[in-house]
Parts: structure tokens; sequence; C-alpha cells
């Protein structure tokens, strides 16, 4: 049962990752991680996800982060977002989706936010 549980625990925590290409640099290659997929926040509450992109640039691995958007503009509604940080805030009641984008790859990667 306990394995079990970690193993739930576990698709849970990357099932929003995305990973494009080979981040080792043996050729043209980008990767873009974000964790969690799923998230739940209170109104007024805020939470900052992981998210890290790499690629290659003249055999050598660069690193940044992504861009953070809403998935639509009633979102707006639902979180509040900034979108340098990837920082959510919880608005009011209700489901918002964010898009973590990478500008190297094309790689994206979506977090559903539930606020209570």
């Amino acid at each position: 049962m306990q394995r079990l549980l970690v193993a739930a625990l576990l698709l849970v925590a990357v099932s929003g990752c995305v990973i494009v290409g080979d981040p080792t640099c043996s050729g043209s290659s980008a990767s873009l991680i974000v964790a969690p997929g799923v998230v739940v926040v209170s109104v007024g509450q805020s939470f900052t996800p992981n998210g890290s992109e790499s690629w290659c640039d003249s055999g050598h691995e660069a690193h940044g982060s992504p861009s953070w958007s809403l998935s639509q503009p009633s979102d707006g509604n639902v979180v509040a977002l900034d979108g340098s940080t990837g920082r959510i805030t919880g608005l009011r009641a209700g489901v918002a989706t964010i898009v973590a984008a990478s500008a190297h790859s094309g790689a994206t990667s979506t977090i559903v936010v539930t606020v209570r």
C-alpha cells in the first residue's frame, strides 16, 4: 500500500513535465521541466511552481526559466500570474490553466490550478 501511495505521488509530481530532446548537448537539444502539474491554493494564497529549461549553445549546456502565461484570458478571473516568475495567486474559487513555454525549444507544459 505504501509503495502504491509513493508511486501515485511521484506520478502527480512529474505529470507537468515535458522533456524535449537530449540535454547532454550531444547534438542540438532542449528541455523544459515544470513541476508540479497540479496546484491547489486558497483565495489569497500564492504558489510558485518549479520551471527550468536547458538548451545546447555551441556545445555547452545553457539554462534559463520558461515564460509563464494564462491559457485563456478568463483564467485571470481565478488567478493572478507573474509572467516572469510563474508565481500564482488565487483570486476566487475556480480552475485555471497556466502555460510554461520555452523560447529555445518551442516546448510548452501546463499546470492546472484549483482555487478554493
